[in-house]
């Protein structure tokens, strides 16, 4: 399976993908550009950016949308 699909399987079952999240399921550090390839593919991510500390990283989410309205 591939990165993106990996992510992506993660994202229609409701989780929250971090680069963390991402390297742990996929082993890669390129998380944004996934991420980006799978908005480039129609899917709708938004990304809340965290802050703790002097840390800040994003957390993605796919954007629900009713099919039947």
């Amino acid at each position: 399976m591939s990165q993106c699909n990996e992510i992506l399987e993660r994202l229609e079952r409701g989780e929250v993908i971090t680069p963390l999240v991402a390297y742990e399921i996929t082993g890669s550090l390129a998380c944004h550009s996934r991420i980006a390839e799978l908005r480039e593919r129609g899917h709708q991510i938004i990304c809340t950016v965290k802050n703790a500390g002097n840390k800040k990283w994003g957390e993605y989410r796919l954007l629900k949308t009713d099919l039947f309205a």
